[in-house]
């Protein structure tokens, strides 16, 4: 399966060519978590275009196949990945972590241009489809 991160939602919302050819592709199994949706709202709701902008993600909903929420799993994960990271010292973002737990707690794989953002994270499969 393929969690869609915020950037990667946002292509396929400008209709960027390449992210659509392959979302078309793996539609079936890709999915948005409750995080990156409210990412999504957060942008909306911080722009100038606050109606257009809701419309857009509104119809993107209506696209995904999926939406998974943050469960007791994925919690445990947080908390591994989080300590995993402090131990290195390289500490990262609690959304990314999120994002990165759900992922990790299914064995899914993230699809997201911020590679930099997770890159850290052991045990995470990741794939650019905007590189």
């Amino acid at each position: 399966m393929y969690l869609l991160d915020t950037n990667i939602c946002i292509a396929i919302n400008n209709l960027n060519s390449k992210v659509l050819t392959i979302f078309y592709q793996k539609y079936s199994q890709c999915y948005v978590p409750t995080i990156v949706i409210a990412e999504l709202y957060k942008g909306a709701y911080c722009s100038q275009q606050i109606e257009q902008n809701l419309t857009r993600i509104n119809h993107f909903l209506n696209l995904i196949p999926m939406i998974i929420d943050f469960d007791q799993q994925a919690a445990v994960e947080f908390g591994k990945i989080q300590g995993e990271l402090r131990k290195q010292g390289k500490p990262t973002g609690e959304i990314d972590a999120i994002i990165a737990a759900i992922a990790r707690s299914r064995g899914d794989i993230i699809v997201t241009n911020n590679t930099r953002h997770f890159i850290e994270i052991s045990k995470l499969q990741i794939e650019n489809w905007l590189g």
